[in-house]
Protein backbone atom coordinates (compact mmCIF):
# COMPACT_ATOMS: atom_id res chain seq x y z
CA UNK A 1 0.00 0.00 0.00
CA UNK A 2 2.55 2.46 1.05
CA UNK A 3 3.92 2.18 -2.34
CA UNK A 4 1.00 2.97 -4.22
CA UNK A 5 1.06 6.10 -2.29
CA UNK A 6 4.51 6.98 -3.34
CA UNK A 7 3.86 6.22 -6.34
CA UNK A 8 0.59 8.11 -6.70
CA UNK A 9 2.66 11.15 -5.10
CA UNK A 10 5.47 11.09 -7.69
CA UNK A 11 3.05 11.20 -10.54
CA UNK A 12 1.61 13.68 -9.08
CA UNK A 13 4.84 15.52 -8.69
CA UNK A 14 5.88 15.16 -12.03
CA UNK A 15 2.18 15.81 -13.45
CA UNK A 16 2.64 19.61 -11.63
CA UNK A 17 6.30 20.12 -12.66
CA UNK A 18 5.60 18.93 -16.27
CA UNK A 19 2.62 21.80 -16.02
CA UNK A 20 5.75 24.21 -15.02
CA UNK A 21 7.70 26.43 -16.86
CA UNK A 22 7.82 27.65 -20.49
CA UNK A 23 7.69 25.48 -23.50
CA UNK A 24 10.64 25.23 -25.47
CA UNK A 25 11.81 22.24 -28.27
CA UNK A 26 12.97 19.30 -26.99
CA UNK A 27 17.03 19.13 -26.10
CA UNK A 28 19.48 18.03 -28.69
CA UNK A 29 22.11 15.90 -27.53
CA UNK A 30 24.57 18.91 -27.11
CA UNK A 31 22.21 19.82 -24.71
CA UNK A 32 22.02 17.19 -22.72
CA UNK A 33 23.39 17.04 -19.30
CA UNK A 34 24.81 13.68 -19.92
CA UNK A 35 27.03 16.04 -21.96
CA UNK A 36 28.59 17.69 -19.26
CA UNK A 37 29.86 14.17 -17.89
CA UNK A 38 31.63 13.38 -20.68
CA UNK A 39 35.48 14.80 -21.25
CA UNK A 40 36.37 17.68 -23.92
CA UNK A 41 37.32 16.12 -27.46
CA UNK A 42 40.85 17.39 -27.32
CA UNK A 43 41.36 14.87 -24.02
CA UNK A 44 39.87 11.92 -26.63
CA UNK A 45 42.30 10.41 -29.42
CA UNK A 46 39.37 9.22 -31.71
CA UNK A 47 41.85 5.82 -31.97
CA UNK A 48 41.46 5.76 -28.44
CA UNK A 49 37.71 6.22 -28.35
CA UNK A 50 36.65 3.49 -30.77
CA UNK A 51 38.55 0.98 -29.23
CA UNK A 52 37.01 2.15 -25.91
CA UNK A 53 33.59 2.13 -27.78
CA UNK A 54 34.19 -1.20 -29.38
CA UNK A 55 35.48 -3.35 -26.22
CA UNK A 56 33.15 -1.61 -23.82
CA UNK A 57 29.60 -1.75 -26.24
CA UNK A 58 30.51 -5.75 -26.52
CA UNK A 59 30.88 -6.27 -23.11
CA UNK A 60 27.94 -4.34 -22.08
CA UNK A 61 25.88 -6.22 -23.85
CA UNK A 62 27.66 -9.32 -22.66
CA UNK A 63 27.05 -8.01 -19.10
CA UNK A 64 23.47 -7.36 -19.89
CA UNK A 65 22.64 -10.81 -21.23
CA UNK A 66 24.60 -12.17 -18.15
CA UNK A 67 22.38 -10.61 -15.27
CA UNK A 68 18.81 -11.01 -17.71
CA UNK A 69 19.59 -14.15 -18.35
CA UNK A 70 20.24 -15.49 -14.69
CA UNK A 71 17.29 -13.92 -12.50
CA UNK A 72 16.11 -17.31 -12.17
CA UNK A 73 19.05 -19.23 -10.92
CA UNK A 74 19.15 -20.90 -7.91
CA UNK A 75 21.16 -19.73 -5.08
CA UNK A 76 23.93 -22.68 -5.58
CA UNK A 77 24.42 -20.82 -8.98
CA UNK A 78 25.36 -17.17 -8.24
CA UNK A 79 28.73 -18.44 -7.44
CA UNK A 80 29.15 -18.75 -11.28
CA UNK A 81 27.45 -15.37 -12.06
CA UNK A 82 29.81 -13.49 -9.62
CA UNK A 83 32.68 -15.16 -11.35
CA UNK A 84 31.75 -14.14 -14.87
CA UNK A 85 31.10 -10.24 -13.34
CA UNK A 86 34.22 -10.32 -12.06
CA UNK A 87 35.34 -11.55 -15.97
CA UNK A 88 33.52 -8.65 -17.49
CA UNK A 89 34.59 -6.36 -14.92
CA UNK A 90 38.17 -7.20 -15.23
CA UNK A 91 37.44 -6.85 -18.61
CA UNK A 92 36.50 -3.63 -18.89
CA UNK A 93 39.56 -2.41 -16.71
CA UNK A 94 41.85 -3.64 -18.99
CA UNK A 95 40.35 -2.25 -22.11
CA UNK A 96 41.27 1.78 -20.07
CA UNK A 97 39.00 4.31 -20.83
CA UNK A 98 40.46 7.19 -22.23
CA UNK A 99 40.15 10.23 -20.21
CA UNK A 100 36.80 11.66 -22.04
CA UNK A 101 35.46 8.03 -21.62
CA UNK A 102 35.83 7.84 -17.36
CA UNK A 103 32.30 8.43 -16.54
CA UNK A 104 31.50 5.97 -18.70
CA UNK A 105 34.08 3.92 -17.29
CA UNK A 106 32.46 4.64 -13.94
CA UNK A 107 29.11 4.43 -14.88
CA UNK A 108 29.89 0.30 -15.62
CA UNK A 109 31.53 -0.18 -13.02
CA UNK A 110 28.49 1.12 -10.71
CA UNK A 111 26.68 -1.37 -12.47
CA UNK A 112 29.07 -4.14 -12.04
CA UNK A 113 28.96 -3.28 -8.33
CA UNK A 114 25.33 -3.83 -8.11
CA UNK A 115 25.16 -6.90 -9.65
CA UNK A 116 28.22 -8.48 -7.87
CA UNK A 117 26.22 -7.02 -4.84
CA UNK A 118 22.43 -8.55 -5.45
CA UNK A 119 23.95 -12.22 -6.41
CA UNK A 120 26.24 -12.12 -3.31
CA UNK A 121 23.20 -11.79 -1.55
CA UNK A 122 21.16 -14.06 -2.93
CA UNK A 123 23.52 -16.40 -2.95
CA UNK A 124 23.97 -16.47 0.66
CA UNK A 125 20.33 -16.00 0.78
CA UNK A 126 19.83 -12.55 1.89
CA UNK A 127 18.36 -10.92 -1.47
CA UNK A 128 14.63 -10.13 0.02
CA UNK A 129 13.70 -8.19 -3.73
CA UNK A 130 14.70 -9.56 -7.09
CA UNK A 131 12.50 -7.66 -8.90
CA UNK A 132 13.81 -4.38 -7.23
CA UNK A 133 17.67 -5.29 -7.54
CA UNK A 134 17.21 -6.71 -11.27
CA UNK A 135 15.37 -3.35 -12.02
CA UNK A 136 18.29 -1.20 -10.43
CA UNK A 137 21.09 -3.60 -11.81
CA UNK A 138 19.27 -2.60 -15.67
CA UNK A 139 19.02 1.23 -14.59
CA UNK A 140 22.40 1.45 -14.29
CA UNK A 141 23.07 -0.32 -17.37
CA UNK A 142 20.97 1.82 -19.21
CA UNK A 143 22.83 5.04 -17.59
CA UNK A 144 26.00 3.48 -19.03
CA UNK A 145 24.04 2.77 -22.33
CA UNK A 146 23.13 6.72 -22.23
CA UNK A 147 26.68 7.56 -21.91
CA UNK A 148 27.83 5.53 -24.42
CA UNK A 149 25.29 7.37 -27.03
CA UNK A 150 26.84 10.62 -25.80
CA UNK A 151 30.58 9.49 -26.75
CA UNK A 152 29.13 7.81 -30.07
CA UNK A 153 27.62 11.54 -31.25
CA UNK A 154 31.36 12.64 -30.00
CA UNK A 155 33.41 10.13 -31.86
CA UNK A 156 31.29 11.40 -34.88
CA UNK A 157 32.95 14.91 -34.48
CA UNK A 158 36.62 14.37 -34.00
CA UNK A 159 38.90 14.51 -36.42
Amino acid sequence: MAHLIRFAALLLLVTVLAGCGERTAAPTITDSPLRATIGAPEDCPRPALENWLQRSSNLTQEFSDLVNNNIAIQPSQALGVLDQIASIRAAFIAARAPQCALQHAIALGRATDIAAAYFDAYRRGEATDAVSSITLINSAIDEARALEQVLLSLYDTLP
